[in-house]
């Protein structure tokens, strides 16, 4: 499966689990912001100067972005904080804000534009940097979210926000490497720094060295038990020493300090999955994907959801979702084949759909479940096919 960078803190998909990769110390998890930076604020007058209509504007696209059963208002936040940027357009915060609710709906190209207009006013301003170059990391674009990241420290090369950031987009680029130099500048300025200490985790665990990762997540946790990135993290080393209930139990423990973590949500919903509760399942995954549209991993799970629950036309349609974006995505072009295939009567697209799986090398995390079933069920064995192509 891809792994697919989130908004704001960075949540690293590794197989079907979320890590919660740390950016800037003030955000919640570093996963996903629920709301824009802007403190919630109370209007108890109606507005009379630009401050004030400023405040009233941002608190409602505050509570517009609010997920509410499985989804946001995105333009209705749109519409209250383009107003919040007439009122007061030399705050760098309300041009924030309306770039995180474009990213958060989808649209990348106003998202960009919006946070160029926030450093115009603030070079300093390492948030809409961080949400810009995740925008190109949701594209793969790797090296231009590097560079977007790095253009930035060569101004401001303590900044430890971006300095997480960029860690996360060299892991995704396997460089260990320059992953820890930049998680090392941190910890340099702040040993105990809990981000810091929850990115070198997260390091670890991608080289598959779980216990150095287990040891750096213990200690980030003993510092701060009330982050629900750490918690989170905490469920994923369980998760990979096969202990699905303290894995659980530690999601679960996430998302009682904050319901909104992408990351735990995501786990949730694929834990849930697993174990044939797809409404669950449907229920997280639809969390992740109201604050993360572009999150793919998400948007196959809440497939399989669908699928779970008889939505076979839903199913098909996150799917295609998918494949819009990444073509040979080997689990949409997969799972799709499956749906076609045992549900919805379409045999030769479904065995279009299978070879091509074969074709692009595709490989799930029980490939040999993947290769039975298509020797048994669809007559395809995968080591011929192979020889054809």
């Amino acid at each position: 499966m891809r792994k697919i960078f989130s908004l704001i803190g960075l949540a690293i998909l590794t197989g079907a689990f979320a890590l919660s990769c740390a950016t800037a110390k003030k955000d919640e998890d570093a996963t996903v912001k629920k709301e824009p930076e802007k403190k919630r604020l109370s209007v108890t007058d109606r507005p009379t100067t630009p401050e004030e209509w400023t405040k009233f504007h941002t608190q409602k696209g505050i509570d517009a972005l609010e997920v509410k059963k499985g989804k946001a208002d995105f333009a209705g936040a749109i519409k209250h904080f383009t107003a919040a940027t007439e009122a007061y357009p030399k705050s760098p915060t309300v041009w924030f804000n309306l770039g995180l609710a474009y990213q958060q709906m989808g649209d990348d190209e106003n998202a960009v534009k919006n946070y160029n207009a926030a450093l115009q006013l603030e070079p300093t301003y390492a948030r809409p940097v961080i949400n810009k170059a995740a925008i190109y990391a949701n594209k793969l674009e790797y090296n231009r979210a590097i560079d977007v990241c790095e253009k930035f420290l060569e101004e401001n090369p303590k900044d430890k926000a971006v300095l997480s950031a960029v860690a996360g987009f060299y892991l995704k680029k396997l460089d260990f490497m320059k992953a820890i130099e930049s998680v090392r500048k941190i910890l340099i300025q702040e040993p105990s720094n809990v981000d810091a200490l929850k990115n070198l985790g997260m390091i670890y665990l991608i080289k598959k060295d779980t216990g150095l990762a287990n040891m750096v997540t213990t200690n980030s946790y003993n510092l701060n038990p009330n982050d629900a990135g750490i918690t989170n993290n905490r469920g994923v080393i369980f998760h990979y020493q096969a202990d699905d209930s303290l894995a659980m139990f530690y999601y679960s423990n996430a998302l009682n300090l904050d319901q909104g973590n992408r990351a735990a949500n995501h786990n949730v919903g694929s834990m849930a999955m697993s174990y044939g509760d797809a409404e669950r399942a449907f229920n997280h995954f639809s969390v992740v994907l109201a604050q993360d549209p572009d999150n793919l991993d998400a948007r196959i799970g809440l497939a399989l959801a669908h699928r779970g629950m008889g939505n076979f036309t839903e199913a098909e349609a996150e799917y295609k979702k998918v494949l819009d974006k990444d073509p040979n995505n080997p689990l949409a072009v997969f799972n799709l084949g499956v749906l076609y295939h045992d549900h919805l009567n379409k045999k030769v697209e479904a065995q279009s759909l299978f070879r091509k799986y074969l074709s692009i090398g595709g490989e799930i995390g029980q490939d040999h479940i993947v290769h039975k079933y298509l020797a048994d069920k669809v007559k395809i064995r995968p080591s011929e096919d192979e020889q054809t192509n």
